[in-house]
């Protein structure tokens, strides 16, 4: 277990956010179409926490942090905060 560590953006952080692209919606109220990963940031805990830098379609940038459990837990990734930055 660490501290917060920027990484380069891989596909498995597509998937993530993916996964959790109406979460996010969900928290704001919005109803964003699209988001780019500007940069993420990662923790490993019991799990894995991210910290995603994105923009939308409209060039709004958000700040989304997202709890991904290990794997043996067949629980999937969510959204744990979102705000507009």
């Amino acid at each position: 277990m660490g501290g917060w560590a920027v990484v380069e953006v891989e596909e498995r952080h597509h998937q993530v956010l993916a996964v959790v692209h109406h979460g996010i919606n969900q928290h704001l109220g919005s109803n964003h179409q699209t988001f780019t990963i500007i940069e993420v940031r990662h923790q490993v805990v019991a799990g894995t926490n991210y910290q995603f830098i994105v923009q939308t379609e409209d060039h709004k940038k958000i700040q989304v942090k997202v709890f991904e459990p290990l794997p043996h837990t067949n629980q999937p990734a969510h959204v744990t905060a979102a705000v507009y930055l």
